[in-house]
């Protein structure tokens, strides 16, 4: 009896292995990677970036602030639907060191230089470093917060730093992630057949890896020419956005002239795909791509 019990559990646990390996083995064969939330955060440095990007005093103009333009309570855009500071509709901010390639044209392969690209530029920030590390060494708040995790003044290279280690763990995972780690009833069976559409349609062909998309550049009119809303869209090749979160960062395309998923889905179907897609096909694909949000901010 002693024997059969062992020779059972050990059956048994062998059976478990087998079937978790199996699910593992399934979920890495996917063309998109989970996302992890980063490992030993340092909270104080991510709490002094936090407080960076939302101060006004790094802009020449002393309103602006990072968060501005990267709304941290909704999608990590601002929504407007006219680009304003660098004529692009601005991609949202959570999880863009997944980006190999920064900015819609890509001019950077990483967040820092982005970053000081944006601080530089006086149509954005315009950052007058005399005046704000003089305003920054006022604050005895920021004096305490910099000196705890530098050891050092408060210069432009630690600000620099605070504001991109914040940006850098800006990861949100996803309903959908879990689902990629083996949760099976994480997303609705809506969102898993939208998901399988997304693939057999050839989306992911362009939306793949762990931000699903931003890796890569395409034209949009690739089966058809594609004239935008007004007759006027300017064609080029441009850096393929992640769809991470895209369900709240409308408005969409590179101009923003697009309001609604819906209308975006179908027309990325036709120009991009050759192909006309259902109104019941497009509704799953949003169940899909609703599986993406992520709706707070780490902490």
């Amino acid at each position: 009896m002693i024997f059969f019990a062992k020779t059972y559990l050990k059956s048994f646990t062998l059976v478990c292995a087998l079937m978790s390996f199996g699910m593992l083995n399934s979920f890495a064969s996917e063309p998109i990677t989970p996302l992890i939330k980063p490992a030993d955060l340092n909270k104080e440095k991510f709490a002094l970036g936090e407080l960076l990007f939302h101060d006004t005093r790094l802009s020449k103009d002393k309103v602006t602030s990072c968060h501005s333009c990267h709304n941290l309570t909704s999608g990590g855009d601002d929504g407007l639907i006219k680009p304003a500071k660098l004529g692009f509709n601005t991609p949202t901010v959570f999880n863009a060191s997944k980006n190999y390639y920064i900015g819609w044209r890509g001019n950077f392969n990483n967040l820092k230089a982005h970053l000081e690209f944006i601080l530089a530029n006086p149509n954005v920030m315009g950052t007058h470093w005399n005046n704000t590390i003089n305003a920054f060494n006022t604050d005895t708040d920021y004096q305490k917060r910099f000196n705890q995790i530098y050891k050092a003044p408060i210069s432009k290279d630690t600000i620099i730093d605070a504001i991109l280690y914040y940006e850098e763990n800006l990861i949100l995972p996803s309903d959908f992630d879990q689902y990629l780690l083996g949760d099976r009833e994480a997303i609705s069976p809506a969102a898993q057949i939208g998901y399988d559409a997304f693939k057999d349609y050839g989306c992911i062909s362009c939306h793949q890896g762990a931000n699903i998309g931003g890796n890569l550049f395409q034209e949009l009119g690739v089966f058809l020419p594609y004239k935008g809303v007004n007759g006027d869209y300017k064609t080029e090749k441009l850096r393929v956005p992640s769809l991470r979160n895209v369900a709240q960062t409308a408005p969409y395309l590179n101009d923003g002239s697009i309001a609604s998923l819906n209308d975006t889905i179908h027309i990325m179907a036709e120009f991009q795909l050759g192909l006309t897609l259902t109104n019941i096909e497009v509704s799953q694909i949003i169940a899909f791509l609703e599986s993406l949000n992520s709706n707070r901010e780490p902490k």
